[in-house]
Protein backbone atom coordinates (compact mmCIF):
# COMPACT_ATOMS: atom_id res chain seq x y z
CA UNK A 1 0.00 0.00 0.00
CA UNK A 2 1.27 3.45 -0.84
CA UNK A 3 1.95 5.75 2.09
CA UNK A 4 -0.97 7.80 3.37
CA UNK A 5 -0.15 7.88 7.08
CA UNK A 6 -1.95 9.89 9.75
CA UNK A 7 -2.13 12.55 7.12
CA UNK A 8 -4.93 10.72 5.26
CA UNK A 9 -7.03 9.35 8.07
CA UNK A 10 -9.84 11.76 8.35
CA UNK A 11 -11.76 12.53 5.21
CA UNK A 12 -14.84 10.95 6.81
CA UNK A 13 -14.30 12.11 10.39
CA UNK A 14 -17.26 14.45 10.65
CA UNK A 15 -19.72 12.05 9.06
CA UNK A 16 -18.43 9.31 11.34
CA UNK A 17 -18.98 11.62 14.28
CA UNK A 18 -22.58 12.22 13.33
CA UNK A 19 -23.20 8.51 12.79
CA UNK A 20 -21.56 7.63 16.09
CA UNK A 21 -23.72 10.08 17.98
CA UNK A 22 -26.84 9.31 15.97
CA UNK A 23 -28.56 7.52 18.81
CA UNK A 24 -28.44 10.61 21.03
CA UNK A 25 -31.13 13.22 21.21
CA UNK A 26 -30.54 16.39 19.22
CA UNK A 27 -29.97 18.55 22.35
CA UNK A 28 -27.46 16.05 23.72
CA UNK A 29 -25.60 15.99 20.44
CA UNK A 30 -25.56 19.77 20.34
CA UNK A 31 -24.12 19.90 23.85
CA UNK A 32 -21.45 17.36 22.97
CA UNK A 33 -20.43 19.19 19.81
CA UNK A 34 -20.76 22.82 20.81
CA UNK A 35 -20.35 23.24 24.54
CA UNK A 36 -17.87 22.32 27.23
CA UNK A 37 -18.77 19.62 29.76
CA UNK A 38 -21.05 20.33 32.67
CA UNK A 39 -19.28 20.69 36.05
CA UNK A 40 -20.68 17.36 37.24
CA UNK A 41 -19.10 15.69 34.21
CA UNK A 42 -15.74 17.29 34.93
CA UNK A 43 -15.92 15.87 38.44
CA UNK A 44 -16.33 12.29 37.15
CA UNK A 45 -12.63 12.09 36.56
CA UNK A 46 -11.40 9.12 38.54
CA UNK A 47 -10.85 6.41 35.95
CA UNK A 48 -8.85 8.32 33.34
CA UNK A 49 -6.14 9.67 35.68
CA UNK A 50 -5.83 6.19 37.24
CA UNK A 51 -5.12 4.78 33.79
CA UNK A 52 -2.48 7.45 33.23
CA UNK A 53 -0.83 6.70 36.57
CA UNK A 54 -0.67 3.00 35.71
CA UNK A 55 0.60 3.51 32.16
CA UNK A 56 4.19 2.48 31.44
CA UNK A 57 5.44 5.15 29.06
CA UNK A 58 8.94 5.32 30.48
CA UNK A 59 11.65 5.32 27.79
CA UNK A 60 13.68 2.20 27.14
CA UNK A 61 17.28 1.80 28.21
CA UNK A 62 19.46 2.82 25.30
CA UNK A 63 23.06 3.72 24.53
CA UNK A 64 23.95 0.38 22.92
CA UNK A 65 26.61 1.02 20.27
CA UNK A 66 27.34 -2.58 19.33
CA UNK A 67 25.21 -3.76 16.43
CA UNK A 68 25.13 -6.70 14.03
CA UNK A 69 24.58 -6.81 10.28
CA UNK A 70 22.07 -9.67 10.25
CA UNK A 71 21.36 -9.84 6.52
CA UNK A 72 21.92 -8.13 3.19
CA UNK A 73 19.14 -8.07 0.60
CA UNK A 74 18.11 -6.29 -2.59
CA UNK A 75 14.87 -4.44 -3.21
CA UNK A 76 12.89 -3.06 -6.10
CA UNK A 77 13.32 0.58 -5.04
CA UNK A 78 16.49 0.27 -2.98
CA UNK A 79 19.33 -1.63 -4.69
CA UNK A 80 20.92 -2.69 -1.41
CA UNK A 81 19.46 -3.13 2.08
CA UNK A 82 20.90 -4.33 5.37
CA UNK A 83 19.15 -5.47 8.51
CA UNK A 84 20.95 -4.04 11.54
CA UNK A 85 20.25 -5.47 15.00
CA UNK A 86 21.21 -3.80 18.27
CA UNK A 87 21.29 -6.22 21.24
CA UNK A 88 19.96 -4.62 24.41
CA UNK A 89 17.13 -2.68 22.80
CA UNK A 90 13.52 -3.80 23.43
CA UNK A 91 12.20 -6.82 21.54
CA UNK A 92 8.64 -5.49 21.58
CA UNK A 93 6.62 -5.34 18.37
CA UNK A 94 3.83 -3.21 16.95
CA UNK A 95 0.17 -4.09 16.95
CA UNK A 96 -0.88 -6.29 14.04
CA UNK A 97 -2.73 -3.48 12.31
CA UNK A 98 0.48 -1.45 12.15
CA UNK A 99 2.39 -4.19 10.37
CA UNK A 100 4.96 -3.41 7.71
CA UNK A 101 3.60 -3.90 4.18
CA UNK A 102 6.00 -2.18 1.78
CA UNK A 103 7.66 -4.90 -0.37
CA UNK A 104 11.23 -3.66 0.11
CA UNK A 105 10.73 -3.19 3.84
CA UNK A 106 9.29 -6.70 4.17
CA UNK A 107 12.25 -8.10 2.26
CA UNK A 108 14.68 -6.33 4.56
CA UNK A 109 13.02 -7.13 7.89
CA UNK A 110 11.85 -10.60 6.86
CA UNK A 111 8.64 -10.15 8.85
CA UNK A 112 5.63 -7.86 9.07
CA UNK A 113 6.20 -7.22 12.78
CA UNK A 114 9.92 -6.83 13.43
CA UNK A 115 11.24 -6.31 16.97
CA UNK A 116 12.50 -2.88 18.00
CA UNK A 117 16.03 -4.26 18.14
CA UNK A 118 16.04 -4.11 14.34
CA UNK A 119 16.33 -1.30 11.82
CA UNK A 120 16.58 -1.49 8.05
CA UNK A 121 19.35 0.49 6.38
CA UNK A 122 18.51 1.23 2.74
CA UNK A 123 21.28 2.09 0.27
CA UNK A 124 20.34 3.90 -2.95
CA UNK A 125 23.72 2.99 -4.43
CA UNK A 126 26.49 5.20 -5.83
CA UNK A 127 25.28 8.03 -8.08
CA UNK A 128 26.32 8.17 -11.73
CA UNK A 129 28.79 10.91 -10.81
CA UNK A 130 29.70 11.39 -7.17
CA UNK A 131 29.84 15.10 -6.38
CA UNK A 132 30.11 14.99 -2.58
CA UNK A 133 32.25 12.88 -0.29
CA UNK A 134 29.70 13.35 2.50
CA UNK A 135 26.95 10.69 2.40
CA UNK A 136 23.38 11.58 3.37
CA UNK A 137 21.12 9.64 5.77
CA UNK A 138 17.35 10.17 5.41
CA UNK A 139 15.20 9.65 8.52
CA UNK A 140 11.46 9.10 8.08
CA UNK A 141 8.50 10.16 10.21
CA UNK A 142 5.64 8.29 11.89
CA UNK A 143 3.56 5.53 10.30
CA UNK A 144 5.70 5.45 7.17
CA UNK A 145 8.96 3.92 5.95
CA UNK A 146 11.98 4.85 3.86
CA UNK A 147 10.23 4.05 0.58
CA UNK A 148 7.03 5.96 1.18
CA UNK A 149 8.66 8.96 2.84
CA UNK A 150 11.60 9.39 0.49
CA UNK A 151 11.17 7.45 -2.78
CA UNK A 152 7.47 7.07 -3.69
CA UNK A 153 5.70 10.12 -2.27
CA UNK A 154 1.90 10.38 -2.06
CA UNK A 155 -0.38 13.27 -3.10
CA UNK A 156 1.71 14.08 -6.16
CA UNK A 157 2.00 13.08 -9.80
CA UNK A 158 5.74 12.74 -9.33
CA UNK A 159 7.12 9.21 -9.60
CA UNK A 160 10.19 9.87 -7.48
CA UNK A 161 11.13 11.59 -4.25
CA UNK A 162 13.96 12.98 -2.17
CA UNK A 163 16.13 9.90 -2.60
CA UNK A 164 16.16 10.07 -6.39
CA UNK A 165 16.55 13.86 -6.36
CA UNK A 166 19.63 13.79 -4.15
CA UNK A 167 21.15 10.88 -6.02
CA UNK A 168 20.71 12.76 -9.31
CA UNK A 169 22.60 15.66 -7.72
CA UNK A 170 25.57 13.40 -7.04
CA UNK A 171 24.95 12.36 -3.41
CA UNK A 172 25.39 8.90 -1.91
CA UNK A 173 22.03 8.39 -0.21
CA UNK A 174 21.03 6.05 2.61
CA UNK A 175 17.81 5.83 4.62
CA UNK A 176 16.47 3.98 7.64
CA UNK A 177 13.18 2.22 8.29
CA UNK A 178 12.35 1.78 11.96
CA UNK A 179 10.62 -1.37 13.21
CA UNK A 180 7.99 0.48 15.25
CA UNK A 181 6.17 3.19 13.27
CA UNK A 182 5.31 5.18 16.42
CA UNK A 183 8.12 3.87 18.58
CA UNK A 184 10.05 5.22 21.54
CA UNK A 185 12.14 8.12 20.26
CA UNK A 186 15.06 7.07 22.46
CA UNK A 187 15.13 3.75 20.58
CA UNK A 188 15.00 5.66 17.28
CA UNK A 189 17.94 7.77 18.49
CA UNK A 190 19.97 4.64 19.22
CA UNK A 191 19.12 3.22 15.80
CA UNK A 192 20.04 6.50 14.08
CA UNK A 193 23.43 6.43 15.80
CA UNK A 194 24.17 2.86 14.76
CA UNK A 195 22.94 3.47 11.20
CA UNK A 196 25.35 6.40 10.99
CA UNK A 197 28.18 4.15 12.15
CA UNK A 198 27.29 1.63 9.46
CA UNK A 199 27.16 4.33 6.76
CA UNK A 200 30.66 5.35 7.81
CA UNK A 201 31.84 1.74 7.56
CA UNK A 202 30.34 1.33 4.07
CA UNK A 203 31.58 4.63 2.63
CA UNK A 204 34.70 5.37 4.65
CA UNK A 205 33.36 8.88 5.30
CA UNK A 206 34.38 10.71 8.45
CA UNK A 207 31.10 12.64 8.59
CA UNK A 208 27.50 12.16 7.47
CA UNK A 209 24.78 14.69 6.68
CA UNK A 210 21.27 13.96 7.94
CA UNK A 211 17.82 14.93 6.65
CA UNK A 212 14.82 14.14 8.85
CA UNK A 213 11.07 14.63 8.55
CA UNK A 214 8.41 15.07 11.24
CA UNK A 215 8.81 12.49 14.06
CA UNK A 216 12.13 11.42 12.56
CA UNK A 217 13.27 15.02 13.00
CA UNK A 218 12.20 14.94 16.64
CA UNK A 219 14.42 11.88 17.20
CA UNK A 220 17.29 13.52 15.30
CA UNK A 221 16.86 16.63 17.44
CA UNK A 222 17.13 14.50 20.59
CA UNK A 223 20.29 12.91 19.18
CA UNK A 224 21.98 16.14 18.14
CA UNK A 225 20.90 17.93 21.35
CA UNK A 226 22.21 15.18 23.66
CA UNK A 227 18.85 14.35 25.25
CA UNK A 228 20.07 11.19 26.96
CA UNK A 229 18.03 8.09 27.65
CA UNK A 230 18.02 5.93 30.78
CA UNK A 231 21.30 4.19 31.46
CA UNK A 232 23.42 6.59 29.42
CA UNK A 233 26.35 8.17 31.26
CA UNK A 234 27.27 10.49 28.40
CA UNK A 235 26.27 11.46 24.88
CA UNK A 236 26.90 9.47 21.73
CA UNK A 237 29.96 10.48 19.70
CA UNK A 238 28.15 11.89 16.70
CA UNK A 239 29.58 11.86 13.15
CA UNK A 240 26.94 14.36 12.00
CA UNK A 241 28.11 17.38 9.99
CA UNK A 242 24.69 18.84 9.10
CA UNK A 243 21.22 18.17 10.51
CA UNK A 244 18.31 19.32 8.35
CA UNK A 245 14.89 19.28 10.02
CA UNK A 246 11.73 19.30 7.90
CA UNK A 247 8.26 19.72 9.43
CA UNK A 248 9.70 18.80 12.82
CA UNK A 249 7.71 19.75 15.95
CA UNK A 250 10.69 21.08 17.93
CA UNK A 251 8.34 22.48 20.58
CA UNK A 252 5.96 19.55 20.47
CA UNK A 253 2.39 19.31 19.23
CA UNK A 254 -1.12 18.70 20.54
CA UNK A 255 -2.95 17.90 17.29
CA UNK A 256 -4.87 14.83 18.53
CA UNK A 257 -5.91 16.47 21.80
CA UNK A 258 -7.21 19.70 20.25
CA UNK A 259 -8.96 18.05 17.27
CA UNK A 260 -11.06 15.52 19.14
CA UNK A 261 -13.44 14.86 16.24
CA UNK A 262 -10.74 12.71 14.62
CA UNK A 263 -11.31 9.97 17.18
CA UNK A 264 -14.62 9.02 15.63
CA UNK A 265 -12.64 8.17 12.50
CA UNK A 266 -10.16 6.07 14.49
CA UNK A 267 -12.57 4.27 16.88
CA UNK A 268 -13.47 1.47 16.56
CA UNK A 269 -10.17 0.28 15.18
CA UNK A 270 -9.98 -1.88 12.08
CA UNK A 271 -7.31 -3.52 9.98
CA UNK A 272 -6.61 -0.45 7.85
CA UNK A 273 -2.91 0.34 8.47
CA UNK A 274 -3.52 3.91 7.34
CA UNK A 275 -5.49 4.40 10.56
CA UNK A 276 -2.69 3.09 12.75
CA UNK A 277 -2.43 6.08 15.05
CA UNK A 278 -3.00 6.72 18.76
CA UNK A 279 -6.28 8.08 20.08
CA UNK A 280 -6.76 10.33 23.09
CA UNK A 281 -10.01 8.78 24.29
CA UNK A 282 -9.62 5.71 26.50
CA UNK A 283 -13.36 5.03 26.28
CA UNK A 284 -15.79 6.26 23.66
CA UNK A 285 -19.51 6.12 22.96
CA UNK A 286 -19.77 4.53 19.51
CA UNK A 287 -23.16 3.67 17.97
CA UNK A 288 -24.77 3.77 21.39
CA UNK A 289 -22.25 1.53 23.15
CA UNK A 290 -19.22 2.41 25.26
CA UNK A 291 -16.03 0.92 23.82
CA UNK A 292 -12.70 0.54 25.61
CA UNK A 293 -9.93 2.08 23.51
CA UNK A 294 -7.14 2.34 26.10
CA UNK A 295 -4.85 -0.09 24.26
CA UNK A 296 -5.06 2.12 21.18
CA UNK A 297 -4.51 5.36 23.08
CA UNK A 298 -1.57 7.57 23.95
CA UNK A 299 -1.33 5.57 27.19
CA UNK A 300 -0.46 2.40 25.26
CA UNK A 301 3.22 1.43 25.07
CA UNK A 302 2.71 0.92 21.31
CA UNK A 303 2.71 4.72 20.88
CA UNK A 304 5.43 5.91 23.26
CA UNK A 305 7.05 8.03 20.60
CA UNK A 306 3.88 10.02 20.05
CA UNK A 307 3.38 10.63 23.77
CA UNK A 308 6.96 11.91 24.00
CA UNK A 309 6.24 14.65 21.44
CA UNK A 310 3.22 16.12 23.23
CA UNK A 311 3.19 19.74 24.39
CA UNK A 312 0.42 22.18 25.27
CA UNK A 313 -0.38 24.87 22.71
CA UNK A 314 -3.79 25.90 24.04
CA UNK A 315 -2.47 29.14 25.57
CA UNK A 316 -1.15 30.18 22.15
CA UNK A 317 -4.00 28.81 20.03
CA UNK A 318 -7.31 28.27 21.89
CA UNK A 319 -9.21 25.01 21.38
CA UNK A 320 -12.18 25.11 19.02
CA UNK A 321 -15.23 24.43 21.25
CA UNK A 322 -17.17 22.85 18.39
CA UNK A 323 -15.08 19.70 18.86
CA UNK A 324 -16.87 16.90 20.76
CA UNK A 325 -15.95 16.87 24.44
CA UNK A 326 -13.33 19.50 23.68
CA UNK A 327 -12.65 20.41 27.31
CA UNK A 328 -12.37 16.93 28.82
CA UNK A 329 -10.46 15.59 25.82
CA UNK A 330 -7.73 18.18 26.35
CA UNK A 331 -7.77 18.50 30.14
CA UNK A 332 -8.95 15.05 31.18
CA UNK A 333 -12.16 13.64 32.53
CA UNK A 334 -15.50 12.13 31.59
CA UNK A 335 -17.30 13.89 28.78
CA UNK A 336 -20.60 13.30 27.03
CA UNK A 337 -19.21 10.73 24.59
CA UNK A 338 -15.69 10.02 25.78
CA UNK A 339 -13.20 9.65 28.57
CA UNK A 340 -9.70 11.11 28.36
CA UNK A 341 -6.65 11.20 30.64
CA UNK A 342 -5.86 14.73 29.42
CA UNK A 343 -2.68 15.94 27.81
CA UNK A 344 -0.90 16.81 31.08
CA UNK A 345 -1.23 13.27 32.45
CA UNK A 346 0.13 11.72 29.27
CA UNK A 347 3.04 14.17 29.08
CA UNK A 348 3.90 13.44 32.70
CA UNK A 349 3.73 9.67 32.19
CA UNK A 350 6.02 9.97 29.16
CA UNK A 351 8.57 12.12 31.01
CA UNK A 352 7.78 15.56 29.54
CA UNK A 353 10.24 14.86 26.74
CA UNK A 354 9.12 17.72 24.47
CA UNK A 355 10.05 20.21 27.18
CA UNK A 356 13.46 18.57 27.58
CA UNK A 357 13.97 18.86 23.84
CA UNK A 358 12.84 22.48 23.75
CA UNK A 359 15.40 23.47 26.36
CA UNK A 360 18.28 21.40 24.91
CA UNK A 361 20.15 23.21 22.11
CA UNK A 362 21.98 21.35 19.38
CA UNK A 363 25.66 20.48 19.79
CA UNK A 364 27.56 23.56 18.51
CA UNK A 365 29.70 21.35 16.26
CA UNK A 366 26.66 20.53 14.10
CA UNK A 367 25.22 22.85 11.44
CA UNK A 368 21.42 23.00 11.41
CA UNK A 369 18.71 23.93 8.93
CA UNK A 370 14.96 24.17 9.52
CA UNK A 371 12.18 23.96 6.94
CA UNK A 372 8.55 24.57 7.89
CA UNK A 373 5.36 24.75 5.85
CA UNK A 374 2.41 27.11 6.25
CA UNK A 375 -0.21 25.50 4.02
CA UNK A 376 -2.70 23.36 5.95
CA UNK A 377 -3.91 21.60 2.82
CA UNK A 378 -3.03 17.91 3.19
CA UNK A 379 -5.58 15.96 1.11
CA UNK A 380 -8.04 13.89 3.10
CA UNK A 381 -6.99 15.28 6.48
CA UNK A 382 -8.69 17.38 9.11
CA UNK A 383 -5.84 19.88 8.85
CA UNK A 384 -4.64 21.83 11.87
CA UNK A 385 -6.41 25.18 11.54
CA UNK A 386 -6.05 26.66 15.03
CA UNK A 387 -2.99 28.62 13.90
CA UNK A 388 -0.45 28.76 11.06
CA UNK A 389 0.62 25.18 10.36
CA UNK A 390 1.56 22.68 7.68
CA UNK A 391 -1.58 20.72 8.52
CA UNK A 392 0.10 18.87 11.41
CA UNK A 393 2.83 20.95 13.07
CA UNK A 394 2.46 24.60 13.99
CA UNK A 395 4.91 26.90 12.22
CA UNK A 396 6.05 28.24 15.60
CA UNK A 397 7.09 24.71 16.53
CA UNK A 398 8.69 23.65 13.24
CA UNK A 399 10.58 26.93 12.74
CA UNK A 400 11.92 27.41 16.28
CA UNK A 401 15.53 27.91 15.18
CA UNK A 402 16.44 29.89 18.29
CA UNK A 403 15.99 26.78 20.43
CA UNK A 404 18.46 24.80 18.33
CA UNK A 405 21.15 27.47 18.05
CA UNK A 406 21.15 28.68 21.68
CA UNK A 407 24.51 26.98 22.40
CA UNK A 408 26.16 28.17 19.20
CA UNK A 409 25.19 25.62 16.54
CA UNK A 410 25.56 27.38 13.15
CA UNK A 411 22.26 28.07 11.39
CA UNK A 412 22.37 27.19 7.70
CA UNK A 413 18.85 28.43 7.02
CA UNK A 414 15.39 28.80 8.46
CA UNK A 415 12.70 28.82 5.77
CA UNK A 416 8.92 28.69 5.67
CA UNK A 417 7.48 27.49 2.36
CA UNK A 418 3.86 27.52 1.12
CA UNK A 419 3.64 23.72 1.34
CA UNK A 420 1.84 21.20 3.52
CA UNK A 421 3.48 18.63 5.78
CA UNK A 422 3.91 15.94 3.12
CA UNK A 423 4.72 18.26 0.22
CA UNK A 424 7.72 19.61 2.15
CA UNK A 425 9.58 16.38 1.33
CA UNK A 426 8.05 15.60 -2.07
CA UNK A 427 7.65 18.82 -4.09
CA UNK A 428 10.49 20.67 -5.89
CA UNK A 429 10.74 23.66 -3.51
CA UNK A 430 11.39 21.35 -0.56
CA UNK A 431 13.70 19.06 -2.53
CA UNK A 432 15.73 22.00 -3.80
CA UNK A 433 15.94 23.53 -0.31
CA UNK A 434 17.65 20.37 0.94
CA UNK A 435 20.18 20.42 -1.90
CA UNK A 436 20.93 24.09 -1.26
CA UNK A 437 21.71 23.41 2.40
CA UNK A 438 23.87 20.38 1.61
CA UNK A 439 25.87 22.43 -0.89
CA UNK A 440 26.71 25.18 1.60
Amino acid sequence: MRYRSLSQLLASALSAALLSAGCQSAPALQNAMAFGPRPMLQAQNASAPDLAAAADLSPARTGFERFEVVSQTQGRVWPQMELLRTPGLPTTRMQQRGRQQDPDVLTCFGTELPPETDVCLHDAGPPAQLKSEIPVLLIHGANVNATTNWALPPYTSRKSGMMQHLRAQGYRVFAVTFANKHGDNFVWVNQIHNALQRVQQITGAAEVDTVAHSKGGFALRMYTSNVLGPGMSGPYRKPVRKALFIGTPHRGLDYSFRNSVIHWALIPTDDDPVKYAPVVWTRALIYGAWLDSADDSFLSPHFKGQAQMLARWDKTYPINPTNPDWYTTYNGGQGFVSQSPGIDKVMQAAGNIAERVRTSPVDPAIQVGLLAGNRATIPGLLNEASGPSDGIAFVKSAAAAEDLTAAGAPLLDQSILPLHHIALVSEPPGLNWVVQQLQK
